[in-house]
C-alpha cells in the first residue's frame, strides 16, 4: 500500500531526522563558539552583544530541539558560554550515541 514503510523504510526516515538534528546542533555549537572571541573582548559592548546572541541561541536550541534539552537546561546555560557549548555536545550525544562534536576531542584511553 502506498505510504506505508517498512522496517527499512522507517530507519531511513529516522535516519535522516537524525542526521538533518545533528546537522543543525553542529550550526548553533559553532555560532557559540564563534561567540568566545566576542567574550574576551575589553569592549563591553561586544561583550553585551554576545551574550545577547547567546540568550537567542539558547532560546533556537530550546525551540528548535525541546525534545533533547529542557528548558530550565537551556536557562540554566545562558549563563556560560562553556555550559551552553556543554549542553549542546550532551544534546548532540543523545541523538547520534557517540561524543561531542568537538574537533578537539580526544579519544578515551582506558587504565
Amino acid at each position: 500500500m502506498v505510504g506505508d514503510f517498512d522496517e527499512k523504510g522507517l530507519n531511513e526516515v529516522s535516519g535522516s531526522e537524525s542526521a538533518k538534528t545533528i546537522e543543525a546542533l553542529k550550526k548553533i555549537r559553532l555560532s557559540a563558539t564563534m561567540l568566545e572571541i566576542g567574550f574576551k573582548s575589553d569592549n563591553l559592548g561586544e561583550v553585551i552583544h554576545c551574550q545577547i546572541e547567546l540568550e537567542q541561541l539558547a532560546a533556537k536550541l530550546q525551540a528548535d530541539h525541546g525534545d533533547l534539552v529542557t528548558p530550565e537546561q537551556c536557562e540554566a546555560a545562558k549563563d556560560s558560554l562553556d555550559s551552553f557549548v556543554a549542553l549542546i555536545d550532551q544534546a548532540f550525544e543523545r541523538v547520534s550515541g557517540s561524543g561531542p562534536v568537538s574537533a578537539e576531542r580526544k579519544p578515551h584511553i582506558p587504565g
